[in-house]
Formats: structure tokens, sequence, C-alpha cells
């Protein structure tokens, strides 16, 4: 009996051979996707990845991305506008991809010193976030650290954003311009909070009440902002104008120290100034008269305590001569015995309208 051959059909063949290459193909497939997931896990585990999506941030005008990045980064209270503002001003012209960068083996943190056309632009900070993944963001250097001084307890907002107690550096003391004192008992207390890697002067304003304002120190490198309940009593108005004008009359000759006294805190340091201060020295006068004398700004950091600016335009002649000096005082009030007197006194001609 003749042998019976077995097989499949041609169709069925190259049914079979389809399916092969299609499992074959699938496989090559899914071990390249996973080839490409590995690389791109390997490149985002890579320090220079971050400073590759920065700057692909910088080059498509994502500024959003970059500023998002940075509040994981170097955690700041800058504003989103202002943070904008400066990334546009520092990549003004700059062609992203022409720009190079170096470690900087000097910082103790990773950072990455950028530089475009031979120049130096820009600094960046690197971390790893929990997944792995590199992060930059641009670190901005100058005088950027403000310190706010608000009445103990009251909690604050930066730029519309929560300051939470991790920025706190002081709690329950006396404030700062009650410091003159030798006695600060009855000084206002404060806590202090201190706030860096700012852009510029932050908007400050106590969390969840109205009523609040602020007030900046004018000494000369203090980058101090005082909180306190905006006053509205013309009393008050009235004591800052008063009391300006008898201070700003003694340097003059016009006004005697016993004045001073009357409405000063004897026991501080500001007394101790004006109280040796040689007046001798301003020509004789028989004219004399001040005009445009205003408070403003003025904040109470308790019921018993309040410090605000004074500005006033002061004029003297006499048969030869004559002139107009444009004054501006900031002056610290402690209420004693019922009466306001001067606890702390600065000297700033800037706040004066006229000088500007």
């Amino acid at each position: 009996m003749a042998s019976r051959k077995t097989g499949i059909s041609a169709g069925t063949a190259v049914l079979v051979l389809v399916i092969i290459l299609a499992v074959c193909g699938g496989a090559g497939y899914f071990a390249i996707a996973n080839a490409k997931k590995g690389w791109a896990a390997q490149e985002a585990a890579m320090p220079e990845s971050a400073i590759s999506t920065y700057l692909n941030h910088i080059k498509s005008g994502d500024y959003d991305a970059v500023y998002e990045d940075s509040l994981t980064v170097n955690p700041s209270l800058n504003s989103k506008d202002d943070y904008v503002a400066k990334m546009k001003e520092i990549y003004d012209g700059v062609d992203t991809d022409k720009i190079i960068y170096a470690v900087d083996a000097k910082a103790t943190d990773t950072e990455y010193k950028l530089y475009y056309d031979n120049k130096y632009i820009a600094n960046l900070k690197l971390i790893q976030d929990g997944s792995g993944k590199w992060l930059a963001s641009t670190l901005f250097t100058g005088n950027n650290t403000y310190t706010i001084e608000v009445p103990a307890g009251l909690k604050i907002t930066a730029n519309g954003q929560s300051v939470d107690d991790s920025y706190k550096t002081a709690t329950g003391t006396a404030a700062s311009n009650f410091s003159g004192l030798s006695d600060t008992s009855a000084a206002p207390l404060v806590d202090t909070y201190t706030l860096t890697n700012l852009l510029g002067k932050p908007k400050i304003e106590v969390e969840g009440q109205s009523g609040y304002g602020t007030l900046d120190d004018v000494l000369l490198g203090s980058n101090t902002i005082y909180v306190g309940k905006t006053s509205t009593d013309s009393d008050l108005a009235n004591a800052f104008i008063n009391d300006a004008q008898i201070i700003a009359s003694y340097p003059a000759q016009d006004g005697s120290l016993g004045q001073v006294a009357a409405v000063s805190m004897t026991n501080s340091d500001w007394y101790s100034r004006i109280s040796t201060l040689q007046n001798t020295w301003f020509t004789s006068h028989s004219t004399s008269q001040f005009s445009n004398v205003a408070a403003s700004n003025i904040i109470q950091q308790s019921d018993d305590s309040a410090v605000g600016y004074v500005t006033f335009d002061y004029y003297a002649a006499n048969s030869e001569v004559n002139h107009t000096w444009h004054g501006g005082f900031q002056i610290t009030f402690l209420k004693s015995g019922g009466a306001w007197k001067i606890a702390g006194m600065a000297v700033d001609s800037e706040l004066n309208p006229a000088r500007q």
C-alpha cells in the first residue's frame, strides 16, 4: 500500500510565517521600547540631563516649568512674575544652543556655571527628586535676604505664599526698633522671619487678617520690614508731626534740649546721642519755619507702640543767606505715663518727596 504524505497547505504555511514574524516583530518592538525606557531612565539619572531640560525650557519660553522646578530645587518665596522677569533678563539675546557649562568645584552642592559668548551668565543648582530624576534651578546672587518682624503669634504670607515656621529665626523677642532702650521690657514682642534668595522686596501680609500694614526700616543695609496694625489715629499722627519739629529745631538752635527730653525716652541710646550733639555750628538766623510737614506709614506693633515716617521742609534765613532743608525721620514711639515718647530715631532725608 502506497505511503501517504502529510503536511500543511501553502495558505496555512504563509499564515504561520506571518504569525511567527509578528511575534518576533512584537518581541523586537517591546525589546526596543524597553531599551529606550532604560536609556531614558539612565539619562534622567545623570545630572547633565537637568541642564538639558532647563535649557530646552528656556529655548521654548516655558518659564512656568522653570519656575515650578525652582520651587523644588531651591525653594524661595519669589513671586512667579519676579522670577520670570529675572530669567528673561538673564537670557535676553542668548542662544541656548551655544551655552557651555562646567561644574562649580567650589560649591558645597551640585552646581554648574553657565557661559555664553565667553561670559558667565548664571549658576545652576541641581538636585535629585524622590524618583531619582535630576532637576535644575537658577541661583540668583546679591543682597536678597529680608528680615520680617511681625507681632508675636501672627502668621504671614510673602508674595501670596504662606511663610511657615521653617523661616522663623526668633520668637517672642523685643522688636529691633526698640533695641536702643536700656530696658526693653515694655517693647512690643515680635516673631522674626528671615527670607532668603529673594529677587526683591517681598509683599508681606498677615495671613487671614486685614488692617495690617508694613514699614521698611530706613537704616542702610537693614532690609528689615516691620509689620503692625495700620493706624488711623489723628492724635498719634499729630504726635509724630509735633515731635519731629521739636527734634529738627534743636540742631538749628530753635529749640532746647529740655524740649527734646520732654518728648523722649531718656533711657535710650537715641537720647544719649542727641543730648551730646553739638549745635553751635548752625548759622544764626532771624527767620525760620516749617512747611509741608506730614506723617505717613504709621503702624502699631502693639497698642502702646508705633513706628512711622515724618517728612518736612525747614527754611532758615538771615540778612545774608537763606536755605531750605528737606528732611525725613523714622520715629519709634512707646507710650509711657500715658504719653507718646520717642524710643528710637533714624534720619533719612530720601523719604522726603522733594529729595526724589
